[in-house]
């Protein structure tokens, strides 16, 4: 494997210096958070391109509401800004069905296991890509849980790349039999670090909070999901990620640090008044208490000064990759 440099960008800011930013220059505060996000794709696109190694496919993995779907997207057109078009390929699309899924201990189907997938199928589909550059790709109907039984064909003529991305996309259990292959760069995608609140020990919000924010907001406004939903199966997510995603996240020749430092002020905002909804006596109030009394901590910043191109729009809407 050949390491394209496995570091990120940190952010060292704390709740009372977001705050300050937020009140003195919402837009610039915003602009540059962006800008430096923007950057780093743009940095690893042209280091992908410069390895000596040719590459034709990119796993891009993270956990969930790491933005894995926009940071691909925005990855495919840094590439072809420099002369290698990309083809987005969702690793979603090979879910095996509600119906053939593995369950849980309680009888509900597990999709955050790598056995939802189909596994056979995605080796297959990766080793064309790699060996041929041609591939027929299935479709999944996530309205009825199932495959659709139709495909699309991707082919990487003309000098493409495919990134295929999904939570489990890292997995050796797709990629172990291509080793000598050659041509697949990995890519790590994450929240990678939680904010603090100055003079006080630990993470005022962790990682996995500001990842729930997101979640939060686009369930609710995207997916039609209560915020007892959402925060009922987040222990299953993180039981998932623990066990599925994680134990392959150094794997990666890249890692992305995909916080929005600004971010708090925008979907901690938002996430209150869903918050707000659940009801005194159920299981989750106490949580939801304790992460509105949080959310509330941040100035708000008006949802005007995030770009159509933002990762957050994948969470808040109205972007220019879709919700």
């Amino acid at each position: 494997m050949i390491n394209l440099g496995n570091s990120y960008r940190r952010y060292a800011l704390t709740v009372d210096k977001i705050n300050e930013f937020a009140e003195s220059d919402p837009a610039q505060f915003v602009t540059e958070a962006e800008a430096a996000y923007r950057a780093d794709i743009r940095d690893i696109a042209r280091r992908i391109l410069e390895s000596p190694e040719k590459c034709r496919v990119v796993m891009l993995a993270g956990p969930s509401a790491s933005g894995k779907t926009t940071t691909a997207k925005m990855l495919g057109e840094e590439l072809e800004n420099l002369g290698r078009p990309a083809q987005i390929v969702s690793m979603d699309n090979f879910y095996l069905g509600e119906v053939r899924v593995p369950r849980t201990p309680r009888g509900k189907p597990d999709f955050e296991c790598v056995e939802a997938l189909n596994i056979k199928t995605i080796e297959r589909c990766i080793g064309e890509l790699l060996k041929t550059g041609e591939s027929d790709i299935p479709t999944f109907d996530f309205a009825k849980s199932e495959p659709t039984g139709d495909t699309v064909h991707v082919s990487l003529k003309g000098d493409k790349i495919a990134i295929i991305e999904g939570i489990h996309a890292l997995n050796p259990i797709f990629t172990e039999h291509l080793k000598s292959t050659g041509g697949l760069k990995k890519i790590y995608i994450s929240v990678k670090q939680g904010i603090h609140k100055e003079g006080k020990k630990g993470y005022f919000i962790t990682a996995c909070e500001l990842r729930l924010m997101r979640r939060l907001v686009r369930d609710y406004k995207f997916r039609g999901s209560t915020a007892e939903h959402t925060i009922g199966m987040w222990d299953n997510v993180l039981f998932g990620e623990k066990k599925y995603i994680v134990p392959f996240k150094y794997s990666g020749d890249i890692t992305i640090n995909s916080i929005h430092i600004y971010e708090p002020c925008i979907t901690a905002s938002e996430a209150v008044g869903i918050l707000e909804h659940v009801s005194p006596g159920h299981e989750e109030y106490d949580y939801a208490q304790d992460l509105i009394k949080r959310a509330k901590a941040f100035v708000p910043i008006e949802e005007k000064y995030v770009p159509e191109n933002s990762l957050l729009r994948e969470f808040i809407g109205n972007g220019k990759y879709g919700d």
